[in-house]
């Protein structure tokens, strides 16, 4: 059975949609992880194969990563455009990776907690294949900061192999999304996930 309907399955199964008013608080893992997975998988998808990207890298075609892009808030894209634009990187420009020959193998859900502003963070494992130098596979640990923008769940940053800090989601984000809901509309408890991931192939 293919893996991401039952990624899909589990955060359906975890809570409820976007509460109405007397309903239950939202539980995280149905949104912000939900979005960060949907995310990934395209990312993942766009990326070509790993035994492919060996020795070849370049521009991805044009729309190759809509839907990525399409996941990832306004503000975010921008920055990532200008800095892919600029020859730079980027933690949220995969395609600019992919043109360097590293692309997304894997992922892993680890846990989703709350953050400032109405915010969420979405901590994944991912395994990177990198073909520059000597050809290999990289595992590291991402945070994913995700927020709504216009009422949907967007990721508005990501983190990679490090931490997001609630003081600097707190004081560098704001107006990059919606204003924090009303209190209580967020499981007051983080919903954490152990074992939910996608694969591109065979574990090496």
């Amino acid at each position: 059975m293919p893996f991401l309907p039952l990624l899909l399955a589990a955060a359906a199964a975890a809570g409820p949609a976007a509460p109405a008013a007397g309903a239950p608080p939202e539980n995280l893992l149905r949104g912000p992880a939900r979005c960060v997975l949907r995310y990934l998988d395209a990312v993942r998808l766009a990326g070509p194969r790993a035994p492919a990207v060996r020795g070849r890298a370049g521009a991805p075609a044009p729309g190759t990563y809509a839907r990525a892009r399409a996941l990832t808030a306004p503000r975010a894209l921008d920055d990532a455009d200008r800095a892919a634009a600029a020859g730079g990187s980027h933690p949220l420009a995969p395609w600019a990776e992919a043109a360097r020959g590293t692309v997304l193998e894997s992922f892993q859900l680890l846990a989703v907690r709350r953050a400032p502003r109405g915010t969420a963070v979405v901590t994944v494992r991912e395994r990177w294949w990198r073909a520059s130098g000597a050809p290999s596979l990289a595992s590291s640990v991402s945070e994913y900061l995700v927020a709504r923008v216009a009422g949907e769940w967007r990721i508005a940053a990501r983190s990679a192999g490090g931490t997001l800090d609630d003081e600097v989601i707190d004081a560098g984000y704001g107006g990059w999304f919606d204003p924090p809901p009303s209190p209580g509309s967020l499981s007051p408890r983080p919903a954490r996930a152990t074992s939910v991931q996608g694969r591109a192939g065979p574990q090496r």
